[in-house]
C-alpha cells in the first residue's frame, strides 16, 4: 500500500452514494461506560464500570480537484441522511457508522487553494442483534424508579424520631405544608385528574392520623411516604407540554427548599423536617426525570412512526425558500406534537441543574447539622436514575428533528412550500405545516411574504 492509499478513505452514505477523500487530523476515541456516584458525607466516590461505550472517529475530510466545492456540498448533504453509513479507513478498516456532533466546513482560498475541507465525527454503531435503545432503557428506568421510591419511603420511616406531642405536631405541620405545595404546583399539570385528587386526599388523611397508634408509627410513616411519592409520580406521566411539566416540578422544588431553608428548634425536629423535605425533593426530581425521559423517547417513536406512515418512509428536507432564522427552541409539545432536539437537550440540562440544586441543599443541611447518612441507598438510586434519564434524553435527542424558522421572501403557496421544504406534497407534510404554524383558511391559498414559517428537519 503506497502513501496515497494510506491517505485515502471512503464514506458510503445510506443512499449508496460514495465519497472518496483524503483525510488528516484523525483520532479514535472510545468512551467508557462508567458511573461515578459521590456521597455527601464521605470523601471519594463509588464508581461502576459497565464496559466500553461508543467508538468515534473524528477526522478532517479533504476534497480537491475541479469540482471540489460541489463534491463537498454533496458530502455534507449525505451526512444528513438518516441511517447507517459505511466508513472505509486504511488504518481502522471498514466500520458501520453514523455521523455525530457538528459538521464543520472550511474553504481557505489562500493556503488551501483548490480544496474543500469538512470536519466530522463518525461514531461506530451496532448492527448485529439490533435493540431499541429507548425501549430497553425505559424498562430499566421504570424498574430503578420503583426501587428508588421504596428505598426513599423506608429511609423516611427509619429517620423519624418522635418523643413528645410537640415533635408530632412539628412533623405533621411540615408534611402538611409540603402536601399543600405539592397540590398547588402539580394540580395544574394534572387538572381534575381523579387519581391525583384521590391520592392527595389520602395523603392528607394519613398525615392527620399517622400518630393515632404509636405501635403502628413505622407502618403509618411508610404509607405517608408512599402516598406523597405516588402523588408526585402521577402528574409526570400525563401527556402535556414537556417544558410546562418541567416548570411545575422546578417551582415545587424551589418552594420546598425556600420554605424549609431555616431549621426548626430542637434536634429531633431538625432531623424529622429534613427527612420530610428530602423525600419530597427526591420524589419531585425522580418523577420529572423519568417522566421527561420516557415522554421524549415515546414522542420520538410516535413521530417517527407517523412520519413513515405519512410519507411512505421517505423524507427529505430543503432550504425553505427564504432567509433562515436558524434553530428555535420550540417543539416541547405534548401528544401528537413534535419535541425538537433543542428542547430535549435544554430539558436534560435543566434536569441536571435541578438535581444539583437539591444536592447542594441536602449537603448544606448535612454539613450544618452534622448528620450521618447511615443509609445511602436512596441517594445512590436517585443519582443513578437521574443520570440514566439524562443519558436517555441525550441519546434520543440525536434522532429528534431540529426546528427551523424561515422568513418568506415572497408570497408562497402551501403546496409549493411543502414541496420545497419536505420534498413532498403528501397530506401528512402539508398538515404538519398547517398545525405547526397555525395557518388560517386564507393562508392555505397564499402565505404572505414576510411570514415566519417553522418546520422540522
Amino acid at each position: 500500500m503506497n502513501d496515497r492509499d494510506l491517505l485515502e478513505a471512503k464514506y458510503t452514505a445510506p443512499s449508496g452514494k460514495e465519497f472518496i477523500f483524503f483525510w488528516e487530523k484523525q483520532n479514535r476515541t472510545t468512551e467508557l461506560k462508567t458511573g461515578i456516584f459521590p456521597f455527601p458525607d464521605r470523601d471519594g466516590a463509588h464508581v461502576q464500570h459497565q464496559g466500553g461505550g461508543p467508538i468515534s472517529y473524528a477526522m478532517t475530510c479533504i476534497f480537491n480537484g475541479v469540482n471540489h466545492v460541489q463534491t463537498a456540498n454533496d458530502f455534507e448533504l449525505a451526512l444528513h441522511e438518516r441511517d447507517i453509513g459505511e466508513l472505509q479507513h486504511p488504518v481502522y478498516g471498514i466500520k458501520k457508522v453514523i455521523p455525530t456532533g457538528n459538521i464543520s466546513r472550511d474553504n481557505d482560498l489562500i493556503s488551501s487553494l483548490n480544496e474543500s475541507q469538512v470536519t466530522i465525527t463518525f461514531t461506530e454503531t451496532m448492527i448485529s442483534d439490533p435493540v431499541s435503545l429507548e425501549a430497553v432503557t425505559a424498562d430499566e428506568l421504570a424498574e430503578s424508579f420503583d426501587d428508588l421510591m421504596e428505598a426513599a419511603a423506608v429511609d423516611f420511616a427509619a429517620s423519624l424520631t418522635v418523643e413528645n406531642i410537640s415533635e408530632q405536631l412539628q412533623i405533621q405541620s411540615a408534611l402538611n405544608i409540603q402536601a399543600n405545595l405539592l397540590n398547588e404546583n402539580l394540580s395544574t399539570i394534572a387538572p381534575d385528574n381523579p387519581d391525583f385528587l384521590t391520592t392527595i386526599g389520602e395523603l392528607r388523611s394519613n398525615i392527620k392520623t399517622m400518630f393515632n397508634n404509636m405501635e403502628k408509627l413505622k407502618v403509618n410513616s411508610l404509607n405517608v411516604a408512599r402516598l406523597a411519592l405516588n402523588a408526585m409520580k402521577i402528574p409526570s406521566k400525563i401527556t402535556i407540554n414537556i417544558m410546562e411539566k418541567m416548570r411545575g416540578y422546578s417551582t415545587l422544588t424551589a418552594q420546598i427548599t425556600n420554605q424549609f431553608r431555616n431549621d426548626p428548634f430542637g434536634i429531633n425536629n431538625i432531623k424529622n423536617t429534613f427527612a420530610s423535605t428530602r423525600i419530597a425533593l427526591t420524589g419531585a426530581v425522580a418523577s420529572i426525570a423519568i417522566g421527561a425521559a420516557l415522554g421524549i423517547a415515546q414522542n420520538a417513536t410516535n413521530n417517527r412512526q407517523a412520519e413513515n406512515a405519512g410519507s411512505g418512509g421517505k423524507f427529505s428536507a430543503g432550504s425553505g425558500g427564504g432567509t433562515s432564522g436558524g434553530a428555535d427552541s420550540g417543539g416541547g409539545s405534548g401528544s401528537g406534537g413534535v419535541i425538537s432536539r433543542e428542547v430535549a437537550v435544554t430539558l436534560a440540562l435543566e434536569l441536571k441543574s435541578l438535581f444539583s440544586t437539591i444536592q447542594n441543599y441536602e449537603d448544606e443541611k448535612i454539613t450544618k447539622n452534622n448528620f450521618v447518612d447511615s443509609n445511602a441507598t436512596a441517594y445512590l438510586l436517585l443519582n443513578q436514575l437521574v443520570n440514566n434519564s439524562i443519558n436517555l434524553i441525550f441519546n434520543v435527542a440525536l434522532s429528534l428533528p431540529m426546528k427551523r424558522i424561515i422568513k418568506l421572501d415572497r408570497d408562497r403557496n402551501i403546496i409549493e412550500l411543502s414541496a420545497e421544504i419536505y420534498g413532498s406534497v403528501n397530506n401528512f407534510f402539508i398538515d404538519k405545516l398547517i398545525v405547526e404554524n397555525n395557518l388560517s383558511i386564507d393562508d392555505l391559498e397564499i402565505i404572505p411574504m414576510g411570514r415566519e414559517v417553522s418546520y422540522y428537519v
